[in-house]
């Protein structure tokens, strides 16, 4: 059975509808490969995730966030002003449990197929996602967005906050660890809601679908995670 990961389907849908200069068919192949290795703006938002889930090192001035993916390991400084939103967040969501892994098996037109992720937060019956954007915000484009729909679908919830913070001022880190970030500064923007509807999971499976008719175009089915596991049903409430 193949695995595929929630980002994965949704860089796809962002390379079909041209979402971004960004969402091209290069990235969305090094995603399907397995091989992006981020960069600086998702190590900033990494690191600021930190922050709000408690696993920032508090030191004079401010806090240090300790990022890493395999051998590369990184440390970004963060002012106490830069960190005042991601600590307000954090205090107004006392009860938020994060990164959990959440899988769900679909019977596609190939068979069962697991989607599998880790949700940024869960606080009670709300599923949440923390978003660092480096530009000012486009709610559409979270409103459009495949992820909160598989999130829903796959906890069986029916509300999904993101929660959107603006970073202004950076060009990249640079200079030697850890990494301050001069003349940068974050904005916490208002939450946007997206609520469960009847479609969704028939939605959730079309796409589905759709990524598979595109990796059997490509011949692309060598790079797909295969799994043996047979997870049980992961629902938070009855909907």
């Amino acid at each position: 059975m193949y695995r595929i990961s929630v980002t994965t389907i949704e860089k796809f849908r962002r390379f079909l509808v041209g979402a971004s200069t960004r969402d091209n068919e290069a990235e969305l192949l090094q995603a399907i490969k397995g091989i992006f290795l981020g960069n600086d703006l998702t190590d900033v938002g990494e690191g600021y995730h930190k922050i709000m889930e408690g696993e920032a090192e508090v030191t004079d001035g401010g806090l240090i966030a300790h990022i890493g993916r395999g051998d590369v390991k990184k440390s970004i400084f963060f002012t106490a002003e830069q960190a005042r939103p991601a600590l307000d967040f954090r205090e107004a969501h006392p009860n938020m449990i994060h990164e959990i892994p959440v899988k769900k098996i679909y019977e596609t037109k190939i068979g069962p197929v697991l989607i599998s992720s880790r949700v940024d937060g869960q606080e009670g019956i709300e599923t949440q996602d923390k978003k660092c954007k480096f530009r000012p915000p486009n709610f559409q484009e979270y409103i459009d967005s495949y992820q909160w729909r598989y999130y829903l679908d796959m906890l069986g919830t029916r509300i999904f906050f993101y929660d959107l913070f603006e970073v202004k001022g950076f060009d990249a880190l640079t200079g030697t660890m850890p990494y301050y970030l001069p003349g940068v500064s974050f904005h916490a923007h208002e939450r946007l809601q997206c609520v469960r509807y009847q479609q969704m999971g028939a939605d959730c499976l079309a796409l589905l679908n759709d990524f598979l008719d595109y990796i059997d175009l490509r011949g692309l089915w060598q790079f797909l995670k295969k799994t043996e596991e047979m997870p049980l049903p992961n629902r938070l409430s009855a909907v």
